[in-house]
């Protein structure tokens, strides 16, 4: 079974017109091992995403045997089936009451017999379960971090997937977790398996790879076995992979006048070449007079004791200038052809973000990032603006006053940029089902007459929640247009400048001014981890649904989960927060640069208190 690429690309989610990745022609064939290593942002994540039939290409196509995955918008189920994809925090994507249900879970699409499914959940704890911990009833929030992390995996396992797809494995695994996965590796070659692991961990991936792609701004820059790559430094510093430990010992040996091949990729190899070379070398007597000539080689360091001129392999000229020459040459690639990244043969900062971290903070990036006019609006024009269209929205009592507050608020939502778009209309999804089930509720009433119990309907009832819900979806959207518009950094300047003068008044203001700037830092945040997990669940899950969507029988895999990375994520800023000894005077940013009131500014201001007040004249 194999997955091919056939001019294949990738766009950034708010910039149809930025490619994360180029247009890629590219083949795997199954029972391959393949690496793809690059300096983060060089579109490894990204990839990752392709194949797993999470991303749809912006062009070009990605075929599982010969087959288009992706028709109409979206992926059949039977070609999302043999892919799956390991995030790089895989321990996060737990979420049901006990193991079982977190195997059920995983293997539900696959509708297999109750015996094949205890089939594939007792193989995949044979393998991952070494302390037997995995207790079917037992809930998986009660094991430690890292056997989380082992359950995790072992639920991908036990879809035996085809391909298997994995972004940075290694990442929080013990030793002996990292041989197990390197030996469940194996065991997948063997049967004919196809894997494809993003990575950095180059000394525990390349002894097992068969061939490496290298990444470098979306583009391959090399296609290699790993021995061959191991045997070009060059290649891999100008490419900011950096240097296995086989390459960099190699080089630290022949700056000592020993040579060793650098493509010995195990400790074994490794030292045999050691050995080897230890025994061609020449003999040196205590005078550092050579006693054999049969090696041309110098002195070792014995020769130096006591010379400020002896190279060094920490701070010296040696191993420095060997990686100035090597990042300042022009490099190769294996088919011959010049690979360089720039006119002056030197490597571009990545200006792209694909890793683990693309689902988790390029989300928030992408989300507060809009308009270019919209950027340049003063934080505290903003601040006002919010504040005149919340204050207009809650004086109304009637249905036509709350539709004439909503429009200046959709106004603003559709300068977004197109991520933040779409961002907004997925929140919305779930918070229209709040509102729909608080409605139904609401209305629902219950009668004893003639002893049995009737249940009725109360449009009245049902009208009044309904007025209360609209009102407070105006208010919500108005705070999701503010925090998704303005970066926290301006945001928190705006509202300590309005609070300046309360503050000279000796009044607490700086505890509200705290607590308002992280309310409004948390609502971004919460849209991107929303992104994070649909994606995660997605993978999961296996429905053919267009990217972006979650099922609803798929809410509790999803919210379980953000909700858990939320706490953790409020409690890490409290204990930064803390850490740092966080004080009212610390909220006051130094950078006057973030406050600058322009004419547009007061035109948003005058229009603002003009809408307030025709709204205080409706009702």
């Amino acid at each position: 079974m194999t997955l091919t690429l056939n001019q294949a690309s990738a766009a950034a989610p708010d910039d149809p017109k930025r490619l994360l990745l180029q247009p890629l022609d590219l083949t795997l064939d199954a029972g391959s091992i393949t690496l793809l290593i690059g300096q983060t942002g060089s579109g490894k994540s990204t990839l990752l995403q392709l194949l797993a039939g999470l991303r749809a290409p912006a062009a070009g196509e990605v075929r599982l045997d010969g087959e288009s995955l992706w028709r109409k918008g979206r992926v059949e189920r039977r070609l999302l089936l043999p892919l799956g994809l390991v995030f790089q925090f895989p321990e996060q994507q737990l979420f049901a009451r006990t193991i079982r249900h977190e195997f059920a879970y995983s293997l539900r699409p696959f509708r297999l017999s109750p015996g094949e499914e205890e089939q594939r959940i007792r193989e995949a704890r044979n393998v991952w379960d070494g302390r037997s911990v995995f207790a079917p009833e037992l809930s998986p929030f009660t094991l430690s971090g890292g056997q989380r992390r082992r359950l995790a995996l072992a639920t991908t396992a036990a879809a035996d997937p085809a391909w298997l797809l994995m972004d940075e494995p290694t990442a929080g695994l013990e030793a002996a977790g990292v041989l197990e996965l390197l030996a469940a590796i194996r065991e997948r070659r063997e049967a004919g398996a196809g894997t494809v692991i993003a990575t950095h961990d180059l000394d525990t991936f390349l002894p097992l790879a068969d061939r490496v792609l290298v990444l470098q701004d979306g583009q391959v820059a090399a296609d290699l076995p790993p021995r061959e790559l191991c045997a070009q430094p060059d290649l891999l510093l100008q490419t900011r992979v950096g240097l296995p430990s086989c390459t960099a010992v190699s080089a630290a040996f022949s700056r000592h006048g020993l040579t060793l091949p650098p493509d010995r990729l195990t400790a074994e190899e490794m030292a045999e070449a050691i050995a080897a070379a230890l025994e061609a070398a020449p003999a040196w007597d205590a005078d550092g007079m050579q006693m054999s000539p049969a090696v041309p080689v110098p002195a070792p360091n014995e020769r130096y004791r006591g010379n400020s001129d002896a190279p060094s392999s920490r701070t010296g000229t040696g191993g420095d200038e060997e990686t100035r020459q090597l990042t300042e040459n022009p490099r190769q690639d294996h088919t011959g052809r010049g690979i360089s990244p720039s006119a002056d043969n030197r490597i571009r900062p990545s200006a792209l973000l694909t890793s683990q971290e693309e689902i988790a903070g390029a989300g928030s990036r992408n989300l507060t990032s809009s308009g270019t006019w919209l950027q340049r609006l003063d934080p505290r024009s903003k601040w006002l603006l919010y504040v005149l269209l919340v204050a207009g929205g809650l004086l109304q009592e009637g249905w036509t006053g709350l539709t004439i507050a909503l429009i200046p608020v959709l106004l603003g939502i559709l300068t977004l940029p197109r991520s933040g778009l779409r961002s907004l209309l997925k929140f919305m999804k779930p918070l229209g089902i709040f509102f729909a089930l608080s409605i139904g509720l609401a209305g629902l009433t219950l009668t004893t007459d003639g002893g049995w119990p009737s249940f009725g309907f109360s449009a009245e009832q049902a009208g009044t929640t309904t007025l209360r819900l609209y009102r407070l979806l105006i208010i919500t959207l108005a705070s999701l247009w503010f925090a998704v518009s303005t970066p926290y950094g301006r945001m928190t300047e705006g509202l300590n400048w309005a609070l300046g003068h309360l503050r000279n008044m000796k009044l607490p203001v700086d505890s509200f001014a705290l607590a308002v700037s992280l309310i409004f830092r948390f609502i971004p945040m919460i849209l991107s981890e929303w992104e994070r997990f649909s994606l995660i669940v997605r993978a999961r899950g296996k429905a053919p649904l267009r990217p972006g969507t979650v099922r609803f029988r798929d809410i509790p895999a999803l919210v379980v989960p953000l909700l858990l990375s939320l706490f953790q994520r409020a409690e890490n800023m409290t204990t930064a927060m803390e850490m740092k000894g966080l004080s009212g005077k610390s909220l006051q940013s130094a950078r006057p640069s973030l406050l600058s009131w322009k004419r547009i500014d007061t035109m948003l201001a005058l229009l603002g208190v003009g809408w307030l007040a025709v709204l205080i004249a409706l009702r």
